[in-house]
Protein backbone atom coordinates (compact mmCIF):
# COMPACT_ATOMS: atom_id res chain seq x y z
CA UNK A 1 0.00 0.00 0.00
CA UNK A 2 1.18 3.69 -0.69
CA UNK A 3 1.71 6.05 1.74
CA UNK A 4 2.11 9.90 1.11
CA UNK A 5 5.43 9.84 1.30
CA UNK A 6 5.87 6.86 -1.15
CA UNK A 7 3.09 8.65 -3.56
CA UNK A 8 5.08 11.70 -3.66
CA UNK A 9 8.15 9.63 -4.91
CA UNK A 10 6.70 8.01 -7.35
CA UNK A 11 4.71 11.07 -8.87
CA UNK A 12 8.11 13.21 -8.99
CA UNK A 13 10.45 10.10 -10.69
CA UNK A 14 6.94 9.80 -13.56
CA UNK A 15 7.60 13.80 -13.96
CA UNK A 16 11.47 13.11 -14.33
CA UNK A 17 10.81 10.08 -16.70
CA UNK A 18 8.14 12.83 -18.88
CA UNK A 19 10.71 15.21 -18.66
CA UNK A 20 13.11 13.17 -19.91
CA UNK A 21 11.33 11.96 -22.88
CA UNK A 22 10.04 15.58 -23.73
CA UNK A 23 13.30 16.63 -23.60
CA UNK A 24 15.14 14.12 -26.53
CA UNK A 25 11.75 13.46 -28.46
CA UNK A 26 12.48 16.23 -30.91
CA UNK A 27 15.31 14.21 -31.99
CA UNK A 28 13.48 11.57 -32.75
CA UNK A 29 12.91 11.17 -36.62
CA UNK A 30 15.02 10.53 -40.19
CA UNK A 31 17.56 12.95 -41.65
CA UNK A 32 19.34 12.77 -44.79
CA UNK A 33 21.81 15.14 -46.43
CA UNK A 34 22.65 14.85 -50.43
CA UNK A 35 26.24 15.60 -51.63
CA UNK A 36 26.87 16.17 -55.64
CA UNK A 37 29.94 16.26 -56.80
CA UNK A 38 29.37 16.68 -60.21
CA UNK A 39 30.26 14.10 -62.74
CA UNK A 40 33.59 12.53 -63.15
CA UNK A 41 36.06 12.58 -65.86
CA UNK A 42 33.80 9.62 -67.97
CA UNK A 43 30.36 11.20 -67.09
CA UNK A 44 29.32 9.32 -64.46
CA UNK A 45 26.82 11.33 -61.87
CA UNK A 46 29.29 11.85 -57.97
CA UNK A 47 25.74 11.56 -55.93
CA UNK A 48 25.94 10.40 -52.07
CA UNK A 49 22.90 10.44 -50.09
CA UNK A 50 23.88 10.15 -46.20
CA UNK A 51 20.43 8.71 -44.44
CA UNK A 52 20.37 8.98 -40.96
CA UNK A 53 17.64 7.89 -38.89
CA UNK A 54 17.10 8.70 -34.49
CA UNK A 55 15.33 6.03 -32.55
CA UNK A 56 14.33 5.41 -28.74
CA UNK A 57 15.52 2.04 -27.93
CA UNK A 58 15.56 0.39 -24.40
CA UNK A 59 18.75 2.35 -23.70
CA UNK A 60 18.18 5.66 -24.53
CA UNK A 61 18.51 7.13 -28.10
CA UNK A 62 20.10 5.01 -31.14
CA UNK A 63 20.77 5.96 -34.73
CA UNK A 64 21.76 4.59 -37.97
CA UNK A 65 23.67 6.27 -40.38
CA UNK A 66 23.66 4.74 -44.37
CA UNK A 67 25.49 6.71 -46.78
CA UNK A 68 25.21 5.06 -50.72
CA UNK A 69 26.12 6.50 -53.76
CA UNK A 70 29.07 6.85 -55.93
CA UNK A 71 32.02 4.45 -55.05
CA UNK A 72 30.63 4.88 -51.48
CA UNK A 73 28.91 2.40 -49.37
CA UNK A 74 28.46 2.49 -45.49
CA UNK A 75 26.09 1.29 -42.72
CA UNK A 76 26.80 2.12 -39.16
CA UNK A 77 24.91 2.24 -35.53
CA UNK A 78 25.69 5.03 -33.40
CA UNK A 79 24.55 5.90 -29.70
CA UNK A 80 23.16 8.87 -29.40
CA UNK A 81 23.34 11.58 -26.56
CA UNK A 82 22.03 14.80 -25.92
CA UNK A 83 23.65 17.60 -24.38
CA UNK A 84 21.33 21.07 -24.68
CA UNK A 85 20.38 21.47 -28.14
CA UNK A 86 23.35 18.95 -29.26
CA UNK A 87 22.53 15.56 -30.50
CA UNK A 88 26.47 13.50 -30.23
CA UNK A 89 26.41 10.44 -32.66
CA UNK A 90 29.30 8.28 -31.19
CA UNK A 91 30.03 4.47 -32.88
CA UNK A 92 28.62 1.44 -31.80
CA UNK A 93 29.04 -1.18 -34.74
CA UNK A 94 28.32 -1.52 -38.33
CA UNK A 95 25.49 -2.69 -40.17
CA UNK A 96 25.12 -5.44 -42.30
CA UNK A 97 25.62 -3.18 -45.91
CA UNK A 98 28.85 -1.98 -44.74
CA UNK A 99 31.84 -1.75 -47.15
CA UNK A 100 34.92 -0.98 -44.89
CA UNK A 101 35.48 -0.86 -41.30
CA UNK A 102 37.30 1.84 -40.27
CA UNK A 103 35.80 3.25 -36.93
CA UNK A 104 36.20 2.22 -33.30
CA UNK A 105 33.98 1.76 -30.90
CA UNK A 106 33.13 4.79 -28.62
CA UNK A 107 34.38 7.72 -31.53
CA UNK A 108 32.53 10.78 -31.45
CA UNK A 109 31.01 10.48 -35.31
CA UNK A 110 29.26 13.93 -35.40
CA UNK A 111 27.46 16.39 -33.68
CA UNK A 112 23.84 17.80 -35.07
CA UNK A 113 23.22 21.60 -33.26
CA UNK A 114 20.00 22.91 -33.59
CA UNK A 115 20.33 26.90 -33.54
CA UNK A 116 17.64 29.73 -33.60
CA UNK A 117 19.03 32.01 -35.90
CA UNK A 118 16.92 34.99 -37.61
CA UNK A 119 14.02 33.89 -35.89
CA UNK A 120 14.13 30.45 -37.68
CA UNK A 121 15.51 26.97 -36.35
CA UNK A 122 19.04 25.85 -38.29
CA UNK A 123 20.37 22.37 -38.06
CA UNK A 124 23.93 22.49 -38.04
CA UNK A 125 26.62 19.75 -38.57
CA UNK A 126 29.92 18.97 -36.68
CA UNK A 127 31.79 16.59 -38.54
CA UNK A 128 34.41 14.10 -36.07
CA UNK A 129 35.12 10.87 -37.12
CA UNK A 130 32.32 10.78 -40.10
CA UNK A 131 33.10 13.03 -43.09
CA UNK A 132 31.25 13.68 -46.17
CA UNK A 133 32.71 11.89 -49.22
CA UNK A 134 32.92 16.13 -51.28
CA UNK A 135 35.78 17.92 -49.45
CA UNK A 136 34.07 21.19 -50.42
CA UNK A 137 31.06 19.81 -47.63
CA UNK A 138 33.98 19.17 -45.03
CA UNK A 139 33.48 22.40 -43.59
CA UNK A 140 31.98 22.03 -39.77
CA UNK A 141 29.14 24.39 -38.18
CA UNK A 142 26.95 24.69 -41.72
CA UNK A 143 23.61 23.05 -42.16
CA UNK A 144 23.71 19.99 -43.83
CA UNK A 145 21.16 17.41 -43.06
CA UNK A 146 17.79 18.22 -43.11
CA UNK A 147 14.84 16.91 -41.20
CA UNK A 148 12.34 14.73 -43.82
Amino acid sequence: MFNKSSWLLASAFCVFLAASAAAQSPWLGIYEFTENGGKNAGGTAIMVTHHLEILKSDDGLVATLESNGYQTSKDLLCLVKIQGNKAMLYFEGYGDNNMFESYNKGQLMLTLEERAEDGKSTLLTYWNAFKPIIPKNEKSGKAYFTKI
